[in-house]
């Protein structure tokens, strides 16, 4: 007996190249929410070159002494769930590939163009007293508006604002993300 007749994408599929993309594959693409941008390192390349650069041995990841370089699915990306960033270097510095501008890390450029941003979901903003990430910047970038008749809202001055992400981490809300000042949204 001949082999089936698949037509020619069964014959594709059979090859192993060209296939058509299953239901659940398109599905994904399709309905998928947009993945939100992911923080490289102080001082990392663009995100193509770092993440072409970086083999995600690691070495980065341990060197952090405030635990908050991760491996991901690409490469090393920063999470403030356990800390912040206090921009020592020794990421920069532990990096055995070229994922670093190690020439602007060594003459103290800034480590990264990123800016906290406090969304609608912050206590202050819902009316709850809460100030724990202005207590926690130590650059005094976050600062208190008082409103009439509520409790007085966050603002993130853009210009005094590190990334460090140490009103991520402190925020009982979730409510702070540290993202690329390009992405930086209606306010901060």
């Amino acid at each position: 007996m001949g082999t089936p007749n698949h037509g020619r994408a069964g014959h594709r599929a059979a090859r192993g190249r060209g296939a058509a993309p299953s239901a659940d594959a398109r599905d994904a693409f399709l309905f998928e929410a947009p993945r939100a941008p992911v923080l490289l390192p102080p001082w990392s390349l663009r995100a193509d070159a770092f993440e072409g650069a970086c083999t995600q041995c690691g070495e980065c990841v341990d060197a952090c002494p405030t635990h908050v370089l991760k491996l991901a699915a690409r490469a090393v990306e920063v999470d403030f769930a356990d800390g912040e960033c206090t921009f020592c270097g020794a990421c920069v510095a532990a990096c055995p590939e070229p994922a670093f501008d190690v020439a602007a890390h060594a003459a103290s450029a800034p480590p990264w163009n990123v800016v906290a941003r406090v969304d609608e979901t912050c206590l202050a903003r819902l009316g709850v007293a809460c100030q724990s990430c202005g207590e926690a910047c130590e650059a005094h970038a976050i600062r208190f508006r008082p409103r009439a008749g509520s409790v007085p809202e966050p603002r993130v001055d853009a210009t005094l604002c590190t990334g460090c992400g140490a009103c991520v981490r402190v925020c009982p809300a979730s409510a702070i993300e540290v993202r690329p000042r390009s992405a930086e949204g209606v306010r901060a």
